[in-house]
């Protein structure tokens, strides 16, 4: 296991027990769904929260938080959807992001809850140029 993967076990853990505490359910850790993972998955009571954890030792100019890209977004959105598609629940859902800074003095998180929506998302060709158009 490399420094890095460490780190984000660490990340994961704490982000754990916080959930635990703030009196999320939870039902799974590092859930696959094929290739794609999903760190956290918890319920409220009302709607399946999914959590996307992220955990650095320095910012370098990007935070945590900002290593959701469109990419990590579309493949948490379809294990989400492999997830409910085995549970058959109509309850709502949620994507979260916890970041996570491992500092000198200590740790530094910060939950964002409705950190992104599901989103359909096709390409469309137009005069030999790709045009992204995103349907909610």
């Amino acid at each position: 296991m490399t420094v890095q993967q460490e780190h984000g076990k660490i990340g994961e853990y704490l982000a754990l027990k916080w959930l635990s505490r703030q009196g999320y359910e939870i039902h799974a850790l590092n859930w696959r769904g094929g290739h794609q993972e999903i760190d956290i998955i918890a319920s409220d009571g009302r709607k399946w929260i999914f959590f996307e954890v992220k955990t650095k030792t320095f910012t370098n100019f990007l935070q945590p938080e900002n290593s959701v890209n469109f990419d990590k977004r579309k493949n948490l959105i379809k294990a989400a959807r492999k997830f409910l598609a085995k549970t058959n629940d109509d309850k709502q859902i949620r994507f979260d992001v916890i970041s996570i800074l491992l500092v000198p003095y200590g740790v530094q998180m910060t939950h964002f809850k409705d950190a992104f929506f599901p989103i359909q998302t096709t390409y469309v060709r137009r005069n030999s140029s790709r045009i992204l158009r995103h349907y909610i």
